[in-house]
């Protein structure tokens, strides 16, 4: 891949992204405002939960995917393992949906709760997206056309609605039309091919089981990644919970920088075709290692003014909140290259999942019994440990693998 290749890939797969992280900007702050401290919190519950739902639903395809598509330059092999994958998370969905119903329910504010659990559902279906695909595909249009328009327009008129209705309903439910169009509007792309047709009962269960450790690994992220907003509710008030939540979109928007450069260098750092693999792994890690440095200064420094701005100083994040948040996005940036890059590929997953294990039982211990003591800091602090402790336990084997990587392809003069 040349650099200029390189470079327009950054550009689709920074602006891409960009544009559907921005949009949400018009209209939280909004949301933020009509619905108050109860409804705010419910909006953040309902999100929380459904994204742990979303990561249930994608059932590992969100890692393993781009990785599988990259190395295929066969456009039957990457057809096939997109219907495959469409089966798999639409049965996946019909389990998760009734419980993230459940749950969203039970820790929604009492006025709120059928508005909690509308949040939930449409943010459980954003896992089928088909962003996975042309990550690896290398495609960032297909991600714009797919994925980003849709979700953009119906972000955009929810703002319009809610600011115009003072209702936040409109969220949920154009957001649950824009989960559903992409998939359709692909299937629609490939002729409607049938998701289940050739495929047995044993094929399917074959498929999910060679699937269940990267799956595993998710969802064990999935439990402390959501956990923050839901373990602020349960430990302390609804404010303690509201200026977690603002904290925590702050750090989601802030996240979208790490997404990016991971999809850009993904497809490059694993080219089979590249002259220097290991320097390109090393390029990569150092790169994420320099972003994850400025977003902890970012955050820790304008996080509490920002929060402000955009939500109102009725559920502003401290800045002690917001440092911790800083290490937590540190350690997200490292780890990324590492997971992706090295550790999956390399089908190493045990590491992760360890890994992974150990931050999800170490991270909502400690949001608990800190969150009981020391309210959002404490909910904050543990959400860091998790992070961290990812990242102590996959950098040994990281490493490890990294340096039997040949510093040059077979064939090439050194």
């Amino acid at each position: 891949m040349n650099r200029m290749l390189l470079a327009r890939r950054f550009a689709g797969f920074t602006f891409v992204p960009l544009i559907g992280t921005l949009a949400p900007l018009l209209l939280l702050p909004v949301a933020a405002r009509v619905g108050g401290l109860d409804g705010w919190y419910s909006l953040a519950v309902g999100q929380s939960v459904g994204t742990f739902g979303s990561i249930a639903i994608t059932y590992g395809w969100n890692v393993l995917g781009p990785a599988l598509i990259a190395k295929s330059k066969d456009e039957c092999v990457r057809r096939s393992l997109w219907v495959e994958s469409l089966g798999e998370r639409l049965l996946i969905s019909c389990a998760v949906v009734p419980v993230a119903t459940c749950l969203s329910w039970s820790l929604g504010a009492e006025e709120y709760r059928l508005f909690t659990v509308a949040m939930a559902v449409a943010f459980c279906l954003n896992g089928l997206t088909p962003n996975w695909y042309f990550i690896g595909a290398g495609e960032p249009r297909g991600m714009a056309v797919y994925d980003m328009i849709p979700r953009l327009v119906a972000t955009l008129l929810a703002a319009l609605l809610v600011f115009l209705t003072q209702s936040l309903w409109s969220y949920p439910l154009l957001w649950i039309l824009s989960s559903i169009a992409g998939p359709l509007a692909i299937q629609y792309k490939f002729g409607w091919p049938p998701l289940f047709r050739g495929r047995s009962i044993s094929d399917i269960r074959e498929g999910l089981r060679k699937r269940l450790g990267v799956a595993s690994i998710d969802a064990l992220g999935g439990v402390y990644v959501s956990a923050p907003v839901p373990l602020a509710g349960a430990t302390g008030s609804t404010s303690v919970a509201g200026s977690i939540a603002s904290s925590d979109k702050l750090y989601r928007f802030g996240l979208i920088a790490v997404t990016t450069l991971g999809n850009t260098l993904q497809a490059w750092t694993l080219d089979p075709h590249a002259d220097s693999p290991r320097r390109r792994q090393v390029a990569a890690i150092f790169a994420h290692c320099a972003l994850g440095l400025l977003g902890l200064l970012a955050l820790g420094l304008v996080g509490e003014f920002g929060t402000a701005l955009l939500f109102g100083d009725e559920v502003k994040a401290a800045s002690s909140t917001m440092w911790f948040y800083g290490v937590a996005f540190f350690a997200v940036s490292v780890s990324t290259p590492l997971i992706r890059n090295l550790l999956i590929p390399s089908l190493k997953t045990r590491f992760v999942l360890a890994g992974t294990a150990i931050g999800a039982l170490v991270g909502v211990i400690a949001m608990f019994t800190l969150g009981r003591t020391f309210g959002a800091n404490g909910v904050a602090a543990g959400f860091m440990l998790s992070e961290v402790m990812l990242v102590v336990v996959i950098l040994p084997p990281a490493l490890q693998h990294l340096s039997r990587i040949p510093r040059f392809s077979a064939g090439v003069k050194q």
